[in-house]
């Protein structure tokens, strides 16, 4: 059902406002701490009260110059977000929403007009300024536009309300509001979602990374059946005329737009407190699940596991960063999960989706992508809590099997790059790529603690980034800046090439064995032209004849090597990088040395490459590739001779490789 539009068109017959702060500081562009006043409208009056809490912010402006800054009008470059109230109007049946933002912020720069984001799906009832009604708005292309009394000057603080009502997304997985059906419990849940740029779906909003509101009050009415979560402390729920019921949620730390949330449903409450020596105090966590028993009792090691995983990720990085207030979880039927801050809202609670959106709280909400260029930042990093988890709460081996699956979806990608070009930068499905930013991004942090070799370093590189950049944004450059200092290396070439650059390399190892050594050639191409070389390190697992193994550790930095292994112990098999480190594709062969097996002319050859062998007939498989391993021609012959036609092919190195029965024979050409 509809519920009717819940029109103000006055602040005097608004229900109780949400706090908005007020900063009794000049302005500072750098926000490093301020004293905070609360100011609560009532009646026709503003009355002053006492401090809040705590202070609200230790929020540092990130200068917006430093990154490409995607925005739908540059007007919103002209003010910094200080505090959002949002009071809303929310059922379980429909997106349709009623109620006002509210906004305080501060001007940067000359404004003849205020510009707002919100969805043109909604009607915009009335606007205010400072507490008077404005007349002078439009609300065209999901920008609302006020023409102020009094412009603000530059420094001087400012509030805008905005009442409106209507439907909004449901246009999608990318939708910032949706209702729907859990199909497993028959739960119907409306919820939000507005990363990367659908906080306008919801709320007024400013859809800037690098300006973090300071703080927000949440107000949602709902109900009486039904329960709503959302960010930080449930200040209250107060009793309303007509069976309602309203929510207020408040956060007193910096929160980007797209980390505001609401979730509605007929819910139950399961909460309870984390201790872990990490932490100055219990950390509450609060979920909101769906009121059916079995679902608890189906769900509870799951939910539980909680606890365990902010204790570690605690130890690892840096205590939970917001400590103060809360960590929690909302049910809904969304694909996956979303870090809303301090409150996840997620379909289920396995243990690998509970760490990937608990790790966000560290990377993607108290550090946060300056640009959605850098949204390695998050979901890299997140991806890589999901291994982190599994290593040291479940085996070595299940997260090693984790990383197999990983590189298995990154190999499907030959050609992208985890830092998202600019002219991707808009593309929701190319910044949020399975294969780029999550896996293979997971996949470049386990090559950094692999290059390191040293897990102190790596996790004091991960903790460093986290206290330097708290409550603020972060790009991969700034990550790759703090790895450079914490390990006394210079990084630069790594980053170029997996960073930066696009594709995995792809090996060809050619080994044979003599009287007291192991020989292997390496040859190495970029799976991407962009990308034809990468330096790594890479460990060779060598199996032995008689069983057991040893690994060995070489340095892969030229695309053709040889390499020569002391080594008596006759090997079996040699396994390039068994401990899935290094994200690559390989091709082994073993080469039988006899000098007298087949001949070869004219080599180099020309439009023809003929091959004798000294052995006479046999049933034998004749293979030609390239230098990436690609077969380009393939005969079966039991002649004891035989012709290529090599006309097609462009000069270079090729292979020529020929298995008879179980032993394999390979030689190097050159087409002249």
């Amino acid at each position: 059902m509809n519920v009717e539009p819940h029109r103000r068109d006055d602040y005097n017959n608004s229900p109780r406002p949400p706090v908005l702060l007020f900063l009794n500081q000049a302005f500072n562009l750098r926000m490093t701490r301020f004293l905070i006043i609360i100011i609560v409208a009532c009646s026709t009056a503003v009355l002053r009260a006492g401090p809040p809490d705590w202070p609200c912010s230790r929020h540092s402006m990130f200068p917006m110059n430093d990154v490409p800054t995607h925005v739908r009008d540059s007007s919103l470059l002209l003010y910094d977000v200080n505090h959002y109230g949002i009071s809303l109007e929310v059922n379980d049946t429909s997106t349709f929403i009623s109620g006002y933002t509210d906004i305080l912020a501060t001007a940067l720069g000359q404004m003849e007009e205020l510009v707002f984001e919100l969805s043109s799906s909604y009607q915009v009832d009335s606007v205010f300024q400072d507490g008077e009604r404005l007349e002078s708005f439009t609300h065209l292309a999901d920008l609302v536009r006020i023409t102020p009394r009094v412009p603000p000057v530059i420094g001087e603080k400012f509030t805008v309300r905005v009442y409106y009502h209507g439907e909004g997304g449901q246009n999608g997985f990318f939708a910032g509001i949706s209702n729907r059906t859990d199909l497993a419990w028959g739960q119907r849940v409306t919820y939000t979602l507005s990363e990367p740029f659908l906080s306008l779906d919801w709320f007024v909003c400013k859809q800037v990374l690098p300006d973090k509101a300071d703080s927000a009050d949440v107000f949602l009415t709902v109900g009486d059946s039904l329960m709503a979560g959302s960010n930080g402390i449930l200040a209250g729920v107060d009793s309303l005329p007509g069976g309602k019921l309203r929510y207020h949620w408040k956060t007193r730390y910096p929160v980007a737009y797209y980390l505001l949330s609401l979730a509605v449903s007929r819910y139950r409450e399961y909460s309870f407190y984390a201790d872990s020596e990490f932490l100055p105090d219990s950390l509450l966590i609060q979920n909101y699940i769906y009121d059916d028993p079995q679902y608890l009792e189906q769900n509870r090691d799951g939910i539980d596991a909680t606890a365990a995983l902010i204790d570690l990720y605690s130890r690892l990085f840096v205590p939970y960063p917001f400590f103060r207030e809360k960590y929690g979880h909302c049910l809904a039927p969304i694909g996956g999960g979303m870090e809303h801050q301090t409150m996840t809202t997620l379909n289920g609670f396995s243990f690998t989706l509970v760490a990937h959106e608990l790790t966000h709280q560290w990377f993607g909400d108290n550090v946060t992508c300056a640009s959605w260029q850098d949204i390695w930042i998050h979901e890299g990093f997140a991806s890589y809590g999901e291994y982190l988890a599994l290593e040291a709460l479940v085996s070595p081996e299940a997260a090693r099997e984790w990383m197999g699956r990983a590189h298995e979806m990154a190999l499907t990608e030959p050609e992208g790059s985890v830092y998202i070009p600019e002219e991707d930068a808009g593309d929701e499905y190319r910044i949020f790529s399975a294969a780029l930013s999550y896996k293979k991004g997971a996949a470049l942090l386990h090559m950094i603690r692999y290059e390191l070799g040293n897990d102190s370093l790596f996790f004091r590189t991960l903790s460093e980034f986290q206290l330097r950049y708290a409550d603020s944004v972060a790009t991969g450059r700034d990550f790759m800046e703090v790895l450079n200092e914490i390990s006394g290396s210079d990084f630069g070439w790594f980053f170029d090439q997996w960073y930066f650059g696009q594709g995995f390399p792809e090996f060809l190892f050619t080994w044979w064995q003599s009287a007291d050594s192991l020989v292997v050639e390496i040859i190495q191409s970029g799976s991407s032209p962009g990308t034809p070389f990468f330096r790594t390190g890479l460990d060779l697992e060598l199996q032995f004849e008689s069983g057991g193994d040893t690994l060995v550790r070489i340095r892969c930095d030229s695309p053709l090597m040889t390499i020569r292994i002391p080594m008596e112990i006759p090997v079996a098999k040699l396994v390039p990088d068994p401990g899935n480190w290094v994200l690559q594709r390989s091709e082994v062969i073993r080469k039988i040395v006899s000098a007298g097996y087949l001949k070869v002319s004219p080599n180099p050859f020309g439009e023809e490459l003929n091959i004798r062998f000294l052995a006479g007939a046999g049933d034998r498989e004749i293979i030609l590739s390239d230098l990436n391993g690609r077969i380009l021609e393939r005969h079966f012959s039991s002649s004891g001779s035989y012709t290529l036609h090599t006309g097609e092919l462009v000069q270079g190195l090729y292979f020529l490789k020929v298995n008879e029965g179980k032993e394999t024979y390979t030689t190097r050409v050159v087409r002249q």
